[in-house]
């Protein structure tokens, strides 16, 4: 008897339905059965191998937030929630958790960025990310960015303070080599009178506002590179670089 080519067609997906069911029913009974076997945090490093907060806090967090899960079955215990939990911590951008070998609940944190410190008009400190988020200064380290000083009013919304302007700056300090090595202090003492405080050479560097900010850096740059080793690092007070296509130096009363 000639078996059609449909049947059996039919009968192989019957077979491969079956298998899948049963395997779908074995991981389905492995996860009521299965249970945590330990619990594990893994915190993405910052620059230079730093941490805002380290892998014993995150793990230390889950245990008093959600009790111990050591020993807890699988299908207990809520990952989404703890997820969510761990975002909530200021120092967190991003956390991932899920259920790794030999049975170990991980906890996958990124870290936020810092990428100015701001002083406060009350002299606390914080730190400003990528994303505006203002974070406490953590006692753990500190982060080698621009401290940000003048007239910031304490607060937790970052728009009251002159953000954009901030993160212009912050802008080319990060993309300009040369600028971000030089760069140690950011004081703005109003909206067109922001001034940049230099490692070395003059004392500060007022930049006005930030409009043409780049050519502005440009300049300062050649004055750096071109004119100060022939002059002297200590010839000038501070420099002006508001006039377009110019820089204007005040020389040292003892030059």
């Amino acid at each position: 008897m000639k078996i059609s080519k449909h049947r059996i067609k039919t009968f192989l997906w019957l077979v491969i339905l079956a298998g899948l069911t049963g395997v779908t029913l074995t991981a389905a009974r492995f996860q009521t059965e299965a249970v945590i076997t330990d619990l594990e945090a893994e915190v993405q490093l910052l620059d230079k191998g730093n941490n805002l907060i380290l892998p014993e806090e995150v793990e230390e967090m889950v245990v008093k937030k959600f009790g111990a899960v050591k020993g807890i079955p699988v299908d207990l215990v809520d990952m989404r929630g703890i997820e969510a939990y761990l975002k909530t911590n200021v120092y967190v951008r991003d956390a991932d958790v899920y259920l790794g070998a030999s049975g170990k609940l991980m906890l996958n944190l990124h870290q936020r960025m810092p990428l100015m410190r701001v002083v406060d008009n009350q002299d606390r400190h914080w730190y400003i990310d990528a994303d505006t988020v203002i974070m406490p200064v953590s006692g753990r380290f500190t982060a080698r960015v621009p401290l940000v000083n003048g007239n910031f009013p304490a607060t937790k919304n970052v728009r009251d303070w002159p953000v954009d302007d901030l993160f212009r700056i912050a802008s080319v300090l990060e993309e300009n080599e040369f600028m971000g090595s030089l760069i140690d202090q950011i004081y703005i003492e109003s909206p067109d009178m922001i001034w940049l405080v230099p490692r070395l050479g003059p004392s500060k560097i007022l930049i006005g506002d930030t409009h043409e900010l780049e050519d502005k850096a440009d300049r300062i740059q050649r004055l750096y590179t071109q004119a100060l080793p022939l002059k002297g690092w200590d010839t000038y007070t501070y420099i002006d670089t508001r006039i377009a296509g110019q820089i204007v130096a005040k020389k040292r009363l003892n030059q």
